[in-house]
């Protein structure tokens, strides 16, 4: 009877002990931390948004000016739909409307009167763009870059390394253009070959997870 009053005190005791908290979250990088440090609470709020915007302009009466200027957006997202891709020779008009974006960042993180930016306050634009391959209605450029297979005709091969290659090339190619963000692969597991899984049609790797998460580590 005394040593299970015993133990029960023991119990009670490591129930009351404190144990060292775990970490829920990694520590950034002190670079990173220097370049958050630096940010007004306006800036900061502001990195956790994507916008959209129409078309190219970016003047200062534009809409798109106003979010990176005022608003301080983390970054844009190109899509066909809203015609940020437009004229004949689309791939150097993109070009040169992700360098415009990114200037105006740069020059919104100019003090009017220092004349150069914060010290370590200046975060590039993040330009994102799904370019999900074989054409439409997947691609957002439409040409100028190299062509493609789609997700489907890649997981077809059951071979990681056209992934890869794939994933290689058009990286290499957007990020030519100034794009920083790839909103893809699409890792949706297909569950009926019927294509009743709305509407992913070929948009995805195939029906089995294990190979899924295989295509999509090695793209």
């Amino acid at each position: 009877m005394r040593l299970i009053r015993i133990l029960f005190l023991f119990l009670i005791l490591l129930s009351l002990t404190p144990f060292p908290a775990q970490a829920q979250t990694p520590t950034p990088p002190a670079a990173v931390r220097v370049v958050l440090d630096a940010m007004s609470p306006e800036e900061r709020v502001g990195q956790l948004f994507l916008a959209a915007f129409t078309g190219t302009d970016a003047g200062a009466e534009s809409q798109i000016y106003d979010l990176i200027a005022r608003r301080h957006i983390g970054g844009v997202v190109f899509t066909r739909a809203n015609d940020n891709f437009t004229g004949d020779n689309t791939i150097a008009a993109a070009y040169q409307t992700i360098q415009t974006l990114q200037r105006i960042e740069w020059d919104a993180s100019i003090p009017p009167v220092a004349g150069r930016p914060r010290e370590n306050s200046y975060a590039p634009l993040f330009i994102g763009i799904s370019q999900e391959g074989d054409g439409l209605p997947a691609d957002q450029i439409l040409s100028g870059l190299t062509p493609l297979p789609g997700e489907m005709a890649i997981g077809a091969t059951w071979n990681p390394d056209f992934a890869e290659a794939t994933g290689e090339t058009l990286g290499s190619e957007i990020s030519m253009l100034g794009f920083n963000l790839i909103l893809g692969p699409n890792l949706d597991v297909l569950e009926s070959p019927a294509g009743s899984d709305g509407g992913l049609g070929t948009r995805v790797f195939g029906g089995d997870p294990f190979w899924v998460g295989e295509m999509g580590r090695a793209y």
